[in-house]
């Protein structure tokens, strides 16, 4: 295989990994600082404990009701992680910090395999300090695991076409294992573990006039592969479940794709803007890199392979079908980090631009210690403004590091040489890490884990837990139990409809319900209790947050409160 290295590195392999092992550090030792938040970390980390507690692996449960949104792969690697750590929040959000960080070392490894090890080295650089990667690597989603298996197979197609003349066993094996890795990214997400880079291929060779594209594919061995490693669950899971196929298939595909039936609906330039404030701060390499591959000529060469235009065409493929859809949510452009990240790494290894990075740097960090001093003003009634001055120190720390990176990188440019990106990349991974971190400060009230904390003395075998109208998703996670939902459906609607028994409807059947209970809880929004506060009269307030109120209603005046400790 072909490897050209455009420039000469002045850090050898072993500072090299020296620095990829601080940002590891960096990445694996603050996963447990900030408690689990809404909806999704809640969820899905709900979803894997119902798993290891009832034993049923093979239909992922959300608080007791059937939860066929997403297929299990996910599911299944934090269930194990909490099988063999325990339930915690580091346990919750480690697969996503070894996925992501394992993208990370895929994408320096493809770089380094098609550019040489100077923009495999930059790409990682790159990656880890960016805005939505960091953010994505450290959160319990599932967009970070189909990103990487999307990468990892996309990497492997690529590499395999490099030995389209000299090595048919090499690239056979390449295209297997980028096979398998999209077959994962289908246990992961769904069928847009395929969709996406399938299209991309398809236009490639239309652009390229690359025909010989599909004679390389491997697509028997490919697909048999893998439908070896996605079959089974979707069959075992449908016969189980005979509502599965058309939920799963129709509704989470099709109409979540071409109608509002999940209300998210944005403008189109929702997913581009998304895209280029998710790579801050190289939001100008990232518009280089998004505009220059289209600008150049089209290239047919004699039977070879152009990586770049390849990345380029799955990129903004990608933000155009999600800039289609009708359901879109920030962490569905994260899929395109890694090929975009790619050609910023190439660009840089060909034109090390650091000055004028680090020009961007010491502005963007400027400007976020300038708005710190008018926080007040973002301020409602969710953000008190004695949380946000709370969050105040963090945002100054974290603006601070980045203008001090950039003022380095900037003054001592002639001594530092390529040395400067690697200034610019850790003090913008340690200035968003500290805005992450710090942001525990403005976002305890999104996560239950303190009304767990309230709840608790109270909890015995006899006591029942209610929601109404509204569903703390990660309270059954912090409480290690289900609840009941009230007046509440969301994404549960087909659990609840083939389990109506275990759901009530409104306000007076939860009332009927708590009347011959000897004591319950019952949880709902601020708000919602403003206006039910008479019919509560007599029950006792034990939690109370921006967001959230917890009421414990007894039938005896003799129950004796254990002692209520005033929380944040």
């Amino acid at each position: 295989m072909n490897q050209s290295t455009i420039t000469i590195n002045k850090l050898n392999p072993i500072s090299q990994w020296v620095i990829i092992f601080f940002v590891g550090l960096i990445w694996f030792t603050q996963l447990g600082y900030r408690d689990l938040g809404e909806p999704d970390e809640g969820r899905y980390s709900e979803i894997s404990r119902e798993m290891v507690t009832s034993g049923d692996w093979l239909t992922p449960q959300l608080n007791g009701f059937k939860y066929f949104e997403k297929p299990p792969l996910q599911y299944w690697m934090t269930a194990a992680s909490f099988s063999l750590f325990g339930q915690t929040n580091t346990s919750a959000r480690l697969w996503v910090a070894v996925i992501s960080f394992t993208g990370m070392l895929w994408t320096m490894y493809l770089g380094t395999c098609i550019w040489g090890r100077t923009s495999g080295f930059y790409t990682l650089l790159i990656l880890s300090s960016s805005l939505l990667y960091i953010g994505f690597g450290h959160i319990v989603t599932l967009d970070m695991a189909l990103s990487v298996f999307i990468s990892i197979g996309l990497g492997s197609f690529i590499i395999a076409q490099q030995y389209r003349n000299d090595n048919p066993k090499l690239l056979r094996n390449w295209m297997l294992l980028g096979w398998a890795m999209l077959g994962l990214a289908i246990l992961t997400k769904g069928l847009i573990g395929i969709v996406l880079p399938g299209i991309s291929v398809m236009l490639y060779s239309l652009w390229q006039r690359d025909w010989l594209i599909w004679k390389y594919l491997h697509l028997g061995k490919g697909l048999t592969l893998l439908l070896i490693i996605t079959a089974p669950w979707f069959v075992f899971i449908s016969l189980k479940n005979p509502e599965f196929p058309q939920f799963f298939f129709i509704h989470e595909h099709f109409q979540r794709y071409t109608s509002n039936v999940h209300n998210r609906n944005h403008p189109f330039w929702y997913v581009p803007a998304i895209l280029v404030a998710g790579f801050l701060p190289w939001f100008k390499s990232v518009l280089y890199a998004l505009f220059k591959p289209a600008t150049s000529k089209r290239t047919i060469t004699d039977n070879k392979f152009n990586p770049v235009l390849f990345l380029w065409i799955f990129s903004i493929f990608t933000l155009l079908f999600f800039s289609l859809s009708h359901s879109v949510l920030p962490g569905y452009v994260i899929p395109v980090f890694p090929a975009l990240a790619l050609i910023m790494g190439r660009q840089f290894s060909i034109f090390p631009t650091f000055r004028n990075e680090s020009i961007t740097f010491v502005v963007l960090g400027a400007g976020i210690l300038i708005l710190s001093f008018f926080i007040e003003h973002f301020s409602n009634k969710h953000m008190p403004s004695e949380l946000l001055l709370a969050y105040q120190p963090w945002i100054w720390i974290a603006a601070c590091t980045m203008i001090i990176g950039g003022l380095i990188s900037r003054l001592a440019y002639s001594s530092l040489g390529d040395k400067a990106l690697v200034t610019l990349a850790v003090s913008s991974m340690l200035s968003l890490i500290i805005l992450i971190q710090g942001y525990q400060q403005v976002g305890w009230p999104r996560s239950s884990k303190y009304l767990a904390t309230a709840i608790e003395p109270y909890l015995d075998k006899n006591i029942e837990i209610y929601s109404f109208d509204t569903y703390p998703q990660s309270l059954p996670f912090y409480l290690d139990r289900t609840i009941h939902l009230v007046k509440w459906k969301g994404e549960l609607e087909m659990g609840i409809e083939l389990q109506p028994k275990s759901w009530y409807v409104d306000l007076n059947t939860l009332l009927k319900q708590i009347r011959q209970q000897e004591k319950s809880i019952v949880v709902m929004r601020v708000k919602s209790y403003r206006k039910l506060e008479k019919q509560f009269s007599s029950s006792q307030i034990i939690y109370q947050d921006p967001r959230k109120i917890a009421l414990l209603i007894t039938g005896k005046n003799t129950f004796v409160f254990p002692e209520n400790k005033k929380l944040k």
